[in-house]
């Protein structure tokens, strides 16, 4: 560091990369987060959408709207979502757990038939 004082944090400024998605994206959420219980939780008090507005102390991220699906793969406004850090991070991990259960539940069919060309009883 050279001791200059940095540039003072501008939560409106968007990133240097796909600010014009970025952009499109927070204004169509109104600059709110977008979860409406993806992330575990009901935000009742907020009438069913997470009440967090994009801040200097909470600021949003432009995400996939589908947590399982890569940033690179949701190219269009549609596929993308303002969202708080506390219900990104439900979103991710719900996503997740679903996709692990649906693995297991998959993997528990598959063992109700013989595939490996066994002795028939």
């Amino acid at each position: 560091m050279t001791g200059e004082a940095s540039a003072a944090f501008d939560p409106f400024r968007p990133p240097m990369v796909g600010a014009e998605t970025w952009q499109s994206a927070m204004v169509a959420a109104g600059w709110r987060c977008e979860c409406t219980g993806q992330c575990g939780k009901g935000h009742v008090k907020t009438a069913g959408r997470c009440g967090t507005n994009h801040g200097s102390a909470h600021p949003l991220a432009v995400d996939a709207a589908d947590p399982t699906a890569s940033l690179h793969a949701a190219v269009t406004g549609a596929e993308l979502v303002a969202l708080c850090a506390g219900c990104q991070a439900g979103a991710k991990r719900a996503a997740t757990k679903a996709a692990e259960q649906d693995a297991a539940d998959h993997t528990d069919q598959l063992d109700l038939f013989d595939l490996t060309g066994g002795d028939a009883a």
